[in-house]
């Protein structure tokens, strides 16, 4: 059956990201950071130790703090509010902040440092041959003096740094007191240049002024004859009065029109119709000979029927209805007569009456845009003067305001000497040095721990290699043992080293190898010491196990086994002078040195499978140690003809890469690896062997255990 026809799966092979570093493994890097805990703890104490240092020796700097008010408009000022006045406005955010920028500038600065003889202080500035331009000294001192806004409010706290409390006391003042002398000075130097200009600018107004007054003047001459200075507006009333004549014109000339051909409509007999026209018939003296009349016609008919025609009375009746009628008649006539008339006359009137009022209209026309002119050259002269006025108030206001302390910053708060440095400060540089420096260790230890391209936990060999890991072996004797006592199985076994060699035959058992071989990717890795150890347990428990040395480069299993003043055994194997007993029962040891040629070449493939194919039917197991892989080729050449192969690993030795090319090159010769062996732990990462063992039954002196009742205890 082949060797791998049982046993557990093999992990699946995963490729770092990084070639050459093994799988990430949260859990080993908590404990790398845990073993390295120190190692942070130095890094954050040395950084905490430089900031006390640094908190010490460092010069203390002391500040001295001040707070303006901005007035928004110069309240208070004794001007305030004087016609003409041009003030600047501080109500928006953005002036203040040119305010709080502006205690900063340059010539403040070079004020303040002459004032307080700052340039020949040797102890404000480093002292240089040459001294300090104005350039160096504004970006010196600059740095040492701060004006911000206070949010949402009109103050502005003004503060200066410096070594000596007192002396930023007097710089703060002097700041506060030099930045309103030079708003004094721009507004004294500011109003000077506006009185020039007014003084310009009034000369030339009144010169306009003289010449609006000319204008105004050559125009009263031209029209001398015309009422200027009337106020009332004459024009609409007399052009309301002239439509007003013609409007009742027109309305007479309708109605007599209307009178004139109702007359016209009268038929030449019957003229005593004019009478129904308009009110005429309605006069009185028109009804009262119409009554006369009617009067007379009543006694003429009653005469009539008493008289004869040719009776005096009868004549004398007739005669006098006669004349009435007539009269009647005359009066009718005159009547229409006047209804013509009136009519002719009415249309003649509208005529000439309107080519009046055509006439007059023109002429207020012509009147109203003379006034018009009259008024606008007025108003003109008025202007003229009311500016020149305005120019005088101004230029007088700004004399005024040469003589007044205008400033619109006030003194909210004075500067007082301070009682303690603010700089450096001890508990927060100290803090932040200590937390920083806890960053720093714990990230170096960190890094370290990413870095190591050592192999360190179960999770990382089989994630890394593609093995599944055997056993898990600690450190022999707390990692003080070396391989002069490396037979714990024999010396303790109840020991954790005992336990994970025991746990080493149980992975083992699953694939009934016959033959074991022992091998490592590089040297010191605890390959001897595992072979030497499984070997044992498997005497131990009544196997008749024989033990290979097969590394020819470094061979000590003799030293480990057999008794140097021992001779060779008799019999079989040993009867040719291979083979050898050990102190220890059912163990027997082959040594390399006894199969080394003259030319110094170690056995080759083929005698080494004859002498295992002899073994087999000699022994119950057979165990090899050989060399390491990567040291020289005699592994790779014995490998495949063992049943099994182990490679161990060495936790924080064997590298991610030198591990991994290892199994390669035994792969590559198709070596039964089944698996690799976790060497060196510390015990307290081994929490499965936190249960207590107990030590096996010790066997009775000279008692074997048959190769069956081992399998069955086991």
């Amino acid at each position: 059956m082949s060797p791998y026809s049982a046993g557990p799966s093999q992990p699946a092979s995963s490729e770092s990201l990084f070639p050459g570093f093994p799988t990430l493994d949260l859990g080993r890097l908590f404990s790398v950071v845990r073993r390295r805990l120190w190692l942070a703890l130095l890094v954050a104490g040395a950084v905490t130790g430089l900031a006390v240092a640094y908190v010490t020796i460092a010069p203390k700097i002391y500040q001295s703090s001040a707070v303006i008010y901005v007035d928004p408009k110069n309240e208070g000022a004794v001007f305030e509010g004087i016609k003409g006045v041009r003030q600047a406005s501080w109500e928006s955010l953005d002036a203040l902040k040119s305010m709080a920028e502006g205690i900063r500038n340059s010539t403040v600065i070079l004020r303040v440092a002459d004032r307080l003889s700052l340039r020949d202080a040797p102890d404000f500035l480093p002292p240089k041959p040459d001294g300090y331009s104005d350039a160096e000294l504004v970006e010196g001192i600059g740095k040492r003096v701060q004006a911000e806004l206070r949010r949402g409010t009109r103050l502005i706290d003004v503060s200066v740094r410096d070594r000596s409390p007192e002396r930023a006391r007097d710089m703060t003042a002097a700041f506060l007191e030099e930045f309103q002398e030079l708003i004094r000075e721009q507004n004294r130097a500011s109003a000077a240049r506006s009185r020039s200009t007014l003084e310009e600018e009034a000369a030339h107004q009144l010169a306009r002024v003289h010449e609006a007054e000319e204008r105004l003047l050559e125009f009263r001459r031209r029209h001398a004859d015309m009422p200027l200075d009337e106020n009332r507006d004459l024009t609409s009333t007399k052009l309301e009065d002239l439509d007003r004549l013609l409007s009742n014109a027109a309305n007479d000339v309708l109605l007599r029109r209307a009178e004139y051909e109702q007359f016209k409509t009268i038929p030449e007999g019957d003229i005593e119709r004019v009478f129904d026209i308009g009110a005429y018939g309605s006069q009185e003296h028109v009804q009262k000979l119409l009554l006369a009349r009617n009067q007379k016609r009543a006694e003429f008919v009653r005469i009539k029927s008493q008289f004869e025609p040719a009776h005096p009375t009868y004549q004398a009746y007739e005669g006098d209805l006669r004349g009435l009628d007539e009269e009647v008649a005359t009066v009718a006539s005159v009547i229409g007569e006047s209804i013509e008339r009136g009519y002719r006359r009415a249309v003649e009137h509208e005529k000439t009456l309107r080519e009046t009022v055509q006439e007059q209209k023109l002429r207020l026309i012509e009147v109203d845009g003379i006034r018009k002119e009259f008024r606008t050259l007025h108003r003109a002269v008025g202007a003229a003067l009311a500016t020149y006025e305005r120019l005088l108030d101004r230029i007088n206001d700004t004399e005024v305001t040469e003589s007044v302390d205008e400033t619109v910053v006030r003194t909210f708060s004075e500067p007082l000497v301070p009682s303690k440095p603010v700089s450096p400060k001890k508990t927060i540089t100290v803090a932040v040095a200590g937390f920083f420096g806890s960053c720093l260790g714990f990230g170096l230890v960190v890094a370290l721990g990413l870095l190591d391209r050592t192999l360190q936990t179960r999770k990382q060999v089989e994630s890394t290699l593609g093995l599944a890991v055997l056993a898990e072996l600690p450190l022999a004797g707390g990692g003080k043992a070396d391989l002069g006592t490396p037979l714990l199985v024999a010396r303790d076994p109840s020991s954790f080293l005992s336990e994970g060699v025991r746990s080493l035959r149980t992975s083992l058992s699953a694939y009934a190898p016959r033959s074991v071989l022992v091998t490592s990717a590089a040297p010191g890795e605890g390959k001897s010491f595992c072979a030497a150890n499984l070997a044992l347990l498997q005497a131990n428990m009544g196997y008749r196990t024989l033990l290979v040395d097969a590394d020819f480069r470094r061979p000590r299993m003799a030293s480990l086994f057999l008794d140097p003043m021992r001779g060779a055994g008799e019999g079989g194997l040993a009867a040719q002078g291979f083979c050898e007993e050990t102190s220890f029962k059912n163990l027997h040891l082959i040594t390399c040195g006894r199969f080394a040629s003259d030319t110094g070449e170690p056995m080759n493939g083929e005698i080494f499978a004859r002498m295992l194919h002899e073994a087999y039917a000699s022994f119950d197991c057979v165990i090899i140690d050989t060399s390491p892989v990567q040291a020289v080729s005699d592994a790779l050449s014995y490998a495949r003809h063992a049943d099994a192969v182990v490679l161990v690993i060495k936790a924080g030795t064997t590298k991610a890469e030198s591990a991994r090319q290892a199994a390669r090159e035994l792969q590559r010769m198709r070596a039964p690896l089944v698996g690799a062996v976790l060497n060196g732990l510390a015990e307290k990462e081994l929490g499965r062997f936190e249960y207590a063992s107990t030590a096996p039954l010790a066997l009775p002196a000279g008692e074997q255990r048959t190769p069956a009742a081992a399998s069955a205890a086991t």
